[in-house]
């Protein structure tokens, strides 16, 4: 019987040695050259929206960043309009509280109720002609048919709130007591209208309709100057100033109404300006604002707002503000990007470490392949990502 062969020579040996050390050194190798690790650093981001105040100079023939001057032209022109206005403020009024009522004749024979009939709530008959009275009215002629109900309707004497009366019995006031016991009147549904809500014109409603047809004006006289002005410049409502030479509500303040006419004539003045310029000369003065430990990490162009100060058009200048919204960062320590000091480090010890800066809010470590546990040696195989979040 066959049982194998057993090979102890030196050769065999040596073959599984060298077997052995390359596949230890072509793992060190692949780890060498593939093993790395990222820590993605967030530092703590500041929203700042700061205002940049420029001059638009129409005797100046090209930006000035250093001193916020820009070039420009002014143009003039007068006009009217009139806009409709549906923005009335709405207020609690009183009114006449209303209500169906169901009016019941338990007697053999019809009865006729003239239209403005007096009806009172009343728990029985002999209550009726006793203390303060809410009196409603009978709205129409009505036949109280023999044994039976008809349906009327009955208004409140009296506006307010005090007509909004919940179910009950009604009796009519000018009727004997027997005919009081024979036909009454009773509302299934609380009585409503007492108190509305209406609009009525106030005086701020004036106020805020001047200035959005002012502004009107402005956007349609922009409109007729458009044709004046070159394909790299443009106007715009913002950098615009109305001056209301005129104006007029055709509704009254404290008029019951829900929209009236608003008539403005006026001057109008509008810039005409390069807005690449202007957004490139206020980001420029920002920058010059941000302190030394600081730095822009990001700046919305598109969120740019401006405004208009002050405009002359004797002196040919105007005055702009420039909100400029930007997330601002802080500038990182050279020593926290010092790949060395953390050569060995697993995670738990790199997020210990970077706690310890005050500029940091929180930070991701990745280590690859995944059988790499810890930074390596190499400072190539080591990277930061800065991310502003």
């Amino acid at each position: 019987m066959h049982l194998g062969r057993y090979d102890n020579s030196p050769s065999r040996k040596i073959f599984w040695i060298f077997v052995f050390l390359t596949v230890v050194g072509a793992a060190i190798i692949i780890n060498f050259t593939i093993a790395r690790a990222t820590i993605v650093i967030r530092p703590k981001i500041e929203k700042k929206e700061s205002a940049v105040s420029l001059t638009i100079d129409t005797k100046n023939l090209k930006p000035d960043p250093a001193n916020g001057i820009l070039p420009g032209r002014i143009l003039e022109s007068q006009g009217e309009i009139t806009k409709n206005i549906s923005e009335v403020s709405l207020r609690k009024t009183e009114d006449f509280a209303k209500g169906a009522v169901k009016i019941k004749n338990i007697w053999k024979k019809d009865f006729f109720l003239q239209k403005g009939a007096q009806l009172v709530q009343g728990e029985s008959p002999e209550a009726v002609g006793f203390g303060i009275k809410n009196v409603f009215i009978l709205d129409t002629n009505t036949v109280a048919t023999a044994e039976s109900e008809v349906t009327a309707t009955a208004t409140a004497k009296n506006k307010g709130f005090s007509g909004n009366i919940p179910p009950g019995k009604f009796y009519f006031l000018r009727m004997s007591k027997w005919n009081r016991e024979r036909i009454w009147a009773e509302n299934g549904e609380n009585f409503t209208g007492g108190e509305i809500e209406t609009k009525v014109v106030s005086p701020d409603d004036i106020s805020r309709a001047t200035q959005t047809t002012a502004e009107e004006l402005g956007k349609q006289e922009i409109e007729k100057m458009k044709n004046q002005v070159p394909a790299d410049s443009k106007l715009s409502p913002a950098l615009t100033r109305v001056e209301i030479l005129e104006s007029r509500a055709s509704a009254a303040p404290e008029t019951q109404t829900g929209n009236f006419d608003m008539f403005v004539r006026g001057n109008i003045s509008s810039i005409v300006f390069n807005e690449r310029d202007l957004k490139d000369t206020a980001i420029e003065r920002f920058k010059a604002q941000i302190g030394a430990n600081l730095e822009i990490s990001e700046i919305d162009e598109n969120s740019i707002k401006y405004e208009l100060s002050d405009i002359s058009g004797a002196d040919g200048k105007a005055e702009v503000k420039v909100s400029v919204p930007a997330i601002l960062t802080p500038k990182l320590p050279s020593k926290m990007l010092d790949k060395k000091a953390i050569a060995g480090y697993n995670k738990s010890a790199l997020r210990e470490r970077f706690t310890q800066f005050p500029e940091i809010d929180s930070i991701e470590v990745k280590f690859f392949p995944f059988w790499v546990k810890s930074v390596p040696s190499f400072e190539g195989q080591v990277g930061f990502d800065v991310r502003a979040e």
